[in-house]
């Protein structure tokens, strides 16, 4: 994941990910615009009944709660590009998968190696024992997108993530903050 977060360190751009488990979904969508400074996270939970839009600036962090109403506001609040822009735990659900590349593919423009998830190496090191999907990675060297569903007799996971705009994403100030 370094050759990852080293092509997409201090690059505009937008990232989905989304897991999915039984009835429950978990999806963060993150925005960050390196020219304007800022970023936006959207972060859904259904099992929480979560439903959060977190706006940052040069101005500071500002956090809508969709469900609530509630504004929040944090003025002169540090935080960094790659703070927002990083996915935690994006390179979990790839861990010890057995893939075959399979074709070649575009994504934003350049040559990119899908390959698909044929099972699970060391089924004894993971909780899953069974694996299917897919992983998508530019020649550039970043994941563009994955999705993979893991599991075993007591559970199924399923997690997708798509990197996009690369290079070009913008963040706005969003309609709900009002103008001070």
């Amino acid at each position: 994941m370094r050759t990852h977060d080293e092509t997409v360190e201090n690059v505009s751009r937008t990232s989905r990910l989304a897991v999915v488990q039984g009835g429950e979904n978990r999806t963060m969508v993150r925005t960050v615009d390196t020219d304007a400074g800022t970023g936006s996270l959207r972060f859904i939970d259904t099992e929480l009944g979560f439903d959060v839009h977190t706006y940052y600036s040069p101005e500071g962090v500002f956090e809508y709660d969709r469900t609530t109403g509630e504004l929040t506001r944090m003025p002169g609040e540090n935080w960094t590009i790659e703070g927002v822009a990083t996915q935690p735990g994006l390179e979990r659900p790839l861990r010890h998968l057995e893939l075959n590349a399979v074709e070649t593919v575009t994504v934003g423009g350049e040559a990119a190696v899908r390959y698909n998830v044929t099972g699970i190496r060391n089924p004894a090191r993971v909780p899953s024992n069974t694996a299917s999907g897919h992983v998508t990675v530019a020649e550039a060297g970043y994941v563009a997108e994955y999705d993979v569903t893991r599991g075993n007799d007591a559970f199924t996971r399923r997690t997708r993530y798509n990197l996009s705009e690369l290079g070009n994403a913008t963040v706005t100030r969003p309609a709900w903050l009002p103008e001070e």
